[in-house]
């Protein structure tokens, strides 16, 4: 068991309750990483629902930081289909509300097939030089990054800036493990803001209101390994009014996209 499946596992309590225990390892600014938290509701959520529907898309409202200690995961079963479920989650702890999330689950599809762009130009994770690789002395690094082997590929090493908020590369678990939809989920999350590199007047951060992932291929893939690396894409192209929205792809090695996300986030001052 690797300590991404330790740190998400639950322990059943009865019918669509489960406890689960927040670790420290995943710790950003205030509180753990959404990412991380998403796992654990999804998880709950896969356990409740069984069978062989994929994960299609699921949607995490985070209300309040939690701390490490035990949490109370609640699923519910909001529809059961054929083809298509659809399932609802609530963690809470020290009775307040953590996150909730919605998500569907649903079977392949015989459809007509088409995409408008292509993956993103990058070297090869074995190009990418040492300087380029998160580590607890750039920027942009937090506790949690520690979890991931993640290499700088599209857009400036901070505290380089750039005109544009787009940011990305090529990571995977530093303990190899397959990628599921569970270990997307995380990975949606976990690379800096493309904030950080882009040129404002002060530094801000920006903690997440809600987070969605798109799943846009069966997972985990065949013919991939533990130990491979995907590439991430992130680009924020509006702020206003205070929040942003950041839109994310994710590509398996040999080009297939596996999922899509969509954060809006608050935009704070950075003390």
């Amino acid at each position: 068991m690797t300590q991404f499946d330790q740190d998400i596992r639950l322990i059943s309590i009865s019918s669509g309750t489960y406890q689960a225990t927040i670790s420290d390892t995943w710790k950003v600014n205030v509180g753990p990483n959404g990412g991380y938290i998403g796992a654990i509701l999804l998880n709950g959520m896969l356990s409740e629902l069984g069978g062989d529907q994929q994960t299609r898309s699921i949607t995490v409202h985070f209300l309040s930081a939690s701390v490490p200690g035990t949490a109370l995961l609640k699923v519910d079963v909001e529809k059961k289909g054929r083809t298509l479920s659809t399932l609802t989650a609530r963690l809470t702890q020290q009775n307040k509300t953590i996150a909730i999330a919605v998500a569907t689950f649903a079977s392949s599809r015989k459809a007509p097939r088409f995409r408008n762009f292509e993956m993103p130009l990058a070297p090869r994770p074995d190009q990418i030089p040492p300087a380029r690789r998160m580590n607890p002395g750039m920027p942009g690094h937090a506790a949690f990054r520690d979890h991931y082997d993640q290499r700088l590929a599209i857009g400036p090493v901070p505290p380089n800036t750039s005109t544009t908020a787009r940011v990305g590369g090529w990571t995977r678990f530093r303990q190899a493990r397959k990628f599921d939809d569970l270990a997307v989920l995380a990975i949606s999350d976990s690379w800096f803001p493309g904030l950080l590199i882009k040129e404002l007047p002060d530094p801000v951060h920006a903690p997440t209101v809600d987070h969605t992932v798109h799943f846009l291929a069966p997972l985990p893939r065949r013919h991939m390994k533990r130990d491979d690396f995907l590439l991430v894409e992130f680009t924020t192209d509006v702020a206003q009014d205070g929040y942003l929205v950041e839109n994310g792809r994710i590509w398996a090695p040999d080009g297939t996209l596996l999922a899509e996300s969509r954060q809006l986030a608050i935009i704070l001052p950075r003390d």
